[in-house]
């Protein structure tokens, strides 16, 4: 597999960049680790969780929706704590439990809890397409969010008639915080931290044309990216270079979002919002040129030359 030919593909995920760039390798590109995106465990978020706990033991909910598995992992960190882990498992076990992905499903069958729903599309508006199917007039849900709440899920679960009730176990940050990287080592993450230094070195390699390709896999790794261009007098330069040089991949419609809220332009998304997916939808891009294409390389030579083949 060599079809991206050995093009420079920047990775500005955290928790996964080793898997991605290991994928990268595997389709002839080239690795660049440099993530924009950690965790930070707040003592203010402590309340939530202990909301969340008390209402799963007290048998207040009929849906738990759980969007990370450090989030599930902090919530029965937390359950320990109080006495009640056994009984927070028995509780869920109880009603109906909706997981975002197979990440988060993974640490909550590890804690022996079954769970009811994996939508395929792993988005919000996804996992609120897949609940509106369900009698949720005055259901109570409960959602325990990752690093970034979004608002339309709840929206979309109240407009059903459920009464939701939300929490939130850490903060995405733009450095990986002691207590969050304590948290994803505890989960087997092989995770890269953040470096203030490895950012802004990307933000220039892209601006000096040595970057072929960004993949964000998160809506933060993309706003912290261009926080940080734009603490740097760079944001306006940097967003210009990205949409006229710069292959831009998003792993799904909210990072798409996320992206497009600086003008930037994502060339590509896989249908499956999956790491394996959007490399081979990276690699299938380069392997069947089309003339609609709004980037397109030759083997060899830098983004933007002139002669480089767009369209």
């Amino acid at each position: 597999m060599t079809r991206l030919l050995g093009l420079t593909v920047a990775i500005t995920g955290s928790r996964r960049a080793s898997e991605l760039a290991h994928l990268i390798a595997n389709f002839g590109g080239v690795p660049y680790v440099a993530p924009t995106v950690g965790i930070d465990v707040q003592e203010e978020l402590g309340p939530q969780v202990d909301g969340l706990v008390q209402r799963i033991v007290g048998g207040e909910c009929d849906y738990a929706v759980f969007m990370t598995g450090p989030g599930v992992y902090l919530l029965m960190a937390q359950a320990e704590k109080l006495a009640v882990q056994r009984e927070v498992v028995d509780r869920l076990n109880c009603l109906s439990v909706v997981a975002r992905s197979q990440k988060p499903q993974k640490v909550l069958e590890k804690y022996g809890v079954r769970v009811s729903l994996v939508p395929s599309d792993n988005t919000a508006e996804g996992i609120a397409a897949e609940m509106g199917k369900l009698d949720l007039q005055g259901k109570r849900v409960a959602v325990l969010w990752h690093g970034a709440p979004a608002a339309i899920l709840r929206q979309e679960l109240e407009r059903r008639g459920a009464d939701v009730f939300e929490a939130q176990a850490y903060h995405y940050s733009p450095e990986l915080e002691r207590s969050g990287a304590e948290v994803l080592g505890a989960l087997g993450f092989q995770y890269v931290a953040p470096e203030h230094r490895k950012v802004l070195q990307l933000i220039h390699d892209v601006l000096e044309r040595k970057i072929h390709i960004v993949t964000f896999t998160s809506p933060p790794s993309a706003r912290n990216l261009f926080q940080m261009a734009e603490e740097h007098g760079l944001h306006a330069e940097l967003c210009r270079q990205m949409d006229a040089n710069v292959l831009v991949v998003a792993v799904g419609p909210p990072t798409r979002r996320a992206i497009e809220e600086h003008g930037v332009s994502v060339d590509v998304m896989p249908a499956v919002y999956k790491l394996g997916p959007m490399v081979r939808v990276i690699a299938d891009y380069f392997a069947l040129p089309l003339p609609s294409q709004k980037k397109r390389f030759l083997a060899g030579t830098a983004p933007g030359k002139e002669g480089d083949g767009r369209g």
